[in-house]
This record gives structure tokens, sequence and C-alpha cells, in this order.
């Protein structure tokens, strides 16, 4: 079995494959203050509580934009198994043409969502929807050629509510009418549908500007609120998951180096 860890700002994802299944995935709130004993210790609860036995998981792979937290995982992924992780680092191939001024640069949450995705002949567009929104484009030549980065959806309501004297803080939902009736309402209205046009103004330029065909074009959504990314110009395909599918498929790509 294969342990897959994707550690983002705010949450590390696991997921347990055996072989092309992904039997049970679980969440923890990406803590740098935790110790390497209590993320341990919840880690072989979760996986006793899954009837998963952590001695059939030979092999352990990470992802990570937190720095501090690398380290840690690497030290419990020995704990777990006796052997190193595959880190998501230089030297890693992930099989993508990394197009951009420097590789370095990108993300590894991005690179492994876009491992994850493509399996596609298409020009790929991929929307991840967490705290923080990252819109990427991998073209038919399997070439990264970048993408952009703004606030999540909780971020847009976060702000508007810790820089305001008045407003409240209100709950994200899907707004059907755009004009609000009430503050409340007004302020539910003006988040969502403000970031569902930010969401399809960024697909329509970059489609714009590479020149794409939306023939020959797919869009994948992922994260926690691609639930709420709703439009009626293109038809998107919702991925959970995505990051962990794509360090499965890493492993795959590296798991010959590992066996020599």
């Amino acid at each position: 079995m294969l342990l897959a860890i994707d550690i983002d700002n705010k949450f590390t994802k696991f997921g347990i494959f055996d072989n092309e299944n992904l039997l049970v995935t679980f969440n923890l709130v990406s803590d740098k203050n935790k110790s390497i004993d209590e993320i341990e210790v919840f880690i072989k609860l979760i996986l006793k509580d899954k009837n998963i036995n952590i001695c059939n998981i030979k092999n352990i792979i990470i992802s990570t934009v937190v720095p501090e937290l690398a380290l840690i995982y690497e030290k419990i992924s020995k704990s777990l198994t006796g052997t190193n992780p595959i880190l998501i680092s230089a030297g890693v191939k992930t099989g993508l043409n990394i197009k951009c001024e420097n590789p370095k640069d990108v993300g590894s949450d991005r690179i492994v969502r876009a491992v994850g995705a493509k399996d596609l002949d298409d020009n790929l567009i991929i929307i991840s929807a967490s705290s923080i929104t990252t819109i990427d484009l991998i073209n038919n030549k399997n070439e990264f050629r970048g993408g952009v980065i703004f606030p999540g959806i909780d971020l847009y309501a976060k702000s508007l509510y810790q820089e305001s004297s008045k407003l409240p803080q209100v709950e994200i939902e899907k707004t059907r009418e755009v004009l609000g009736n009430n503050t409340k309402n007004a302020i539910q209205s003006g988040i969502y549908h403000s970031y569902n046009f930010a969401i399809i103004g960024m697909v329509e330029k970059i489609i714009d500007q590479y020149d794409l065909d939306k023939a020959n074009l797919s869009i994948i959504i992922t994260g926690p609120h691609a639930n709420l990314i709703e439009n009626n110009s293109y038809k998107f395909k919702n991925i959970p998951n995505l990051g962990l599918y794509g360090l499965k498929n890493i492993f795959d790509i590296n798991k010959e180096k590992l066996q020599k």
C-alpha cells in the first residue's frame, strides 16, 4: 500500500492506495505547532479506525507547500515504514515539462494536481478552489504553461468581515438573486457571484490569450469550494482528491528508482 500526503496551507490530506484503488482519505489541520508524536498517533488511530494495517503501508509520498512541515512528515514517514518517503522536490520525475521562468518556484501542490489530471490529450485548465485559488494551464504537449493565484472564496469573506466595522460575518452560500434585500444577503451574493465572475473571467482570459480551441479543452475543478463554482458557458469536471491521484502517479513514475 501507498500513503500519499498532500500538505496544503490549511489542511493536510491523506490517502491510502492499494495498487490503483484509493481506499480511504482523511484530513488534518496543517498545524506547524503539532508535535511529531501527536501527528503520528493521529495517523495510527485513523488507520486503525479505517481497518488499515499499518504494516501493509510500504511507501509514502509527500507534497507540501508548508516548508516547516516537510521535515516533520519525513520523520513520521520513516517511523511508520522504516524507509525514507518521496518528497516532491527538484529531482523527482513528474512527467511534466514546466515552462516557467523558474520551475522550482512552482508550488508542489499545483504540480501534483496537474499530474493527477494530465492523462488527457486535450489542453487542460485546472481550477483549485481552496483557501488559495489557483488556475493553471497544461497544454496538449504536456507543458505546464503557468497560471494565476488569488484568494479563495473564504478569504474574500474573511477580509470583508475583518476590514469593516459594521458588516456581519456570514456563511458562504450559493445565491440565485444578485441583489440582496438585506445586508446579510447582499454580502453573500457579493462574495458568491464575484468569486464565480473571477473564475470565469480568468478562464476566458486564458482561452483568449492562448487561442485555445474550446472543443479540445478540458476544465477540471477540485478543492473544498469546487461545488460553489457554477457557470452556463463551460462544462467543468469536478475531481475530488486530485492532488492525491497526482501523488500516486508521481510515485509510479519514480518507483523503479526506489527499488534499485
